[in-house]
């Protein structure tokens, strides 16, 4: 989760200065360093890891143009290498908006990430209907349900509806679902009914920095 954090402490949130990243096309390099950065966090927090445990896995968005850098997959390929970690121990996901400039060339790269072992996932999904085209032909591995339909989840059934037609199909896929912006318990005993993989969200935690999350993974 990437911050700005300005001279006088305020963190600047992603939604005000992604888009100007992407507009003057300094997202590239600092999707390289998010990337870089996760891979050597990932390797730091082996440690808290025993043998029968799987990895600690980081996500990373990708942006549209990090999708057409045609530099992506070796440079995600040398990074990982040079962190000592595996390629179970890095996700790669991406939104609609980063499939939409070129689609087949998206494709083509995501083909080559899921080649070199990366998992892949679609984020916020449901924000727009041509994704569901996609899923038929993109090499992903986790579809991640967008929180404006979790957030209605206890008290509106046709969200409820949408959510549980959106696991099975999903699984239908061999897709492993994970629902994203759970805040409520009630909203989680939902997601379990409806047999979501996993969720995320204010309920189990708020964004940590590392050393917090250090903390919490040392005491567990």
């Amino acid at each position: 989760l990437v911050r700005w954090q300005r001279p006088d402490g305020r963190l600047v949130p992603p939604g005000e200065f992604i888009p100007l990243a992407e507009e003057t096309g300094i997202i590239v390099d600092l999707g390289r360093w998010v990337i870089a950065e996760a891979c050597r966090q990932a390797s730091l927090w082996r440690v808290y890891r025993t043998p029968e445990q799987e990895p600690v896995r980081i996500w990373v968005n990708l942006s549209a143009r990090q999708l057409g850098d045609p530099d992506l997959v070796p440079f995600v390929e040398r990074t990982v290498e040079a962190a000592g970690i595996s390629t179970d121990e890095i996700c790669l996901e991406i939104t609609e908006s980063a499939l939409m400039d070129d689609a087949q060339a998206a494709t083509e790269q995501l083909d080559e990430l899921r080649r070199i072992g990366i998992s892949l996932g679609i984020d916020d999904f449901g924000t727009g209907w041509s994704q569901f085209a996609y899923l038929q032909r993109l090499p992903l591995d986790v579809l991640k349900i967008d929180r404006s339909f979790v957030s209605g989840l206890a008290s509106d059934h046709a969200a409820a509806t949408i959510v549980a037609a959106i696991i099975d199909l999903a699984h239908a896929l061999g897709l492993i679902v994970i629902a994203e912006g759970v805040e409520s318990e009630d909203q989680l005993a939902v997601l379990r009914e409806l047999d979501c993989d996993q969720a995320l969200g204010f309920l189990f935690s708020e964004p940590r920095e590392p050393a917090a999350f250090d903390h919490a993974l040392n005491s567990n």
